[in-house]
């Protein structure tokens, strides 16, 4: 067991123009200089606020984009600029389960042939895809009778358990997951969640977990890193991050978790002040303009990710 998926300062930058009469080209830099491995056979969840850049590192491994700068490797090997048959290899090994599995799924194509697509796509016969969906159906608890459904015709969970059968086709190593409970009701969460963990165990799976749900990545995830505008913050194992959050965004973050017991609920921080923009970050902490405990130093200069603990890892000047 060894690091399986490493990325070094990954950044993506999205030119875009500025100015209404006077036009210029700048940078929306919605991953900027972001570092952090996951372990064979692990979980490692991405969260942060919306628009903080972890879909996009999500789909820079998914090789949707082509990263800016910075270096990804895949089991030992570097993969940021693969081409031909090397990337149709790769993308043999990696596969994702998006968001809404009604938007990823072709409502015109039925069931069967939805998870049988890519087999199709590998040159495989008639015979054996049939056989390899019906394989599939019974891996995510699905009717075999269900195969010449459409989408529509099953339940937003059962969607779900479609969409991780057709990830799941190809025998892929590693998995991205793009918040994939997060449309669905809570029994249906629970289920799918409980079908995640059963399949990482069978299938011996590595987990991208992005969400923005930290009770679900806590439950899920082995270690957690905390983005925001861009940025790690914070990285530490799961356990640890949620005992005993450094970084003050993730300790307003933690205490906006709702807790069964209301005498156990933590006192919410409540974050004033303005979030910066991704296109024109300031020089310094991009965090300085809603922390509660912003020194001069922070508005001038950048924390670096430091490990302040064996395994934990925050970019603050408190530190």
């Amino acid at each position: 067991m060894g690091t399986f998926i490493e990325i070094k300062e990954l950044k993506k930058y999205f030119p875009i123009e500025s100015g209404f009469i006077k036009k210029s080209k700048v940078d929306l830099k919605a991953v900027d200089g972001v570092s952090f491995g996951i372990e064979e056979g692990d979980t490692f969840g991405l969260v942060g606020e919306s628009g903080c850049g972890k879909t996009t590192i999500g789909k820079v491994l998914l090789k949707l984009y082509e990263p800016t700068s910075g270096k990804i490797f895949f089991d030992g090997k570097d993969v940021t600029h693969l081409q031909g048959g090397a990337l149709d290899e790769y993308r043999k090994n990696i596969q994702a389960v998006f968001q809404n599995p009604y938007a990823s799924l072709n409502p015109r194509m039925r069931i069967w042939k939805l998870i049988g697509e890519p087999l199709v796509a590998k040159g495989w016969s008639v015979e054996k895809v049939k056989e390899r969906v019906l394989e599939l159906l019974d891996l995510v608890m699905l009717p075999d009778d269900c195969g010449p459904r459409f989408p529509h015709e099953m339940s937003a969970g059962q969607r779900q358990q479609i969409a991780i059968a057709r990830a799941l086709s190809i025998n892929p190593k590693f998995i991205v997951l793009d918040e994939p409970t997060s449309l669905l009701d809570v029994s249906a969460q629970a289920s799918i969640l409980n079908m995640i963990v059963e399949l990482q165990k069978k299938l011996e799976l590595t987990y991208l977990f992005i969400s923005h749900n930290l009770a679900v990545v806590r439950f899920l995830s082995n270690r957690v890193g905390v983005m925001y505008c861009g940025k790690l913050v914070e990285l530490a194992d799961s356990r640890k991050l949620y005992l005993a959050p450094k970084h003050p965004y993730s300790q307003a973050l933690l205490a906006s978790i709702l807790t069964p017991n209301p005498e156990l609920q933590s006192q919410e921080i409540v974050l004033d002040g303005d979030v910066i923009s991704p296109i024109n970050p300031p020089e310094g902490c991009r965090f300085y303009t809603r922390c509660q405990a912003v020194k001069e130093g922070c508005k001038e200069n950048e924390p670096p990710l430091l490990e302040i603990e064996p395994s934990h890892f925050v970019a603050c000047h408190l530190y």
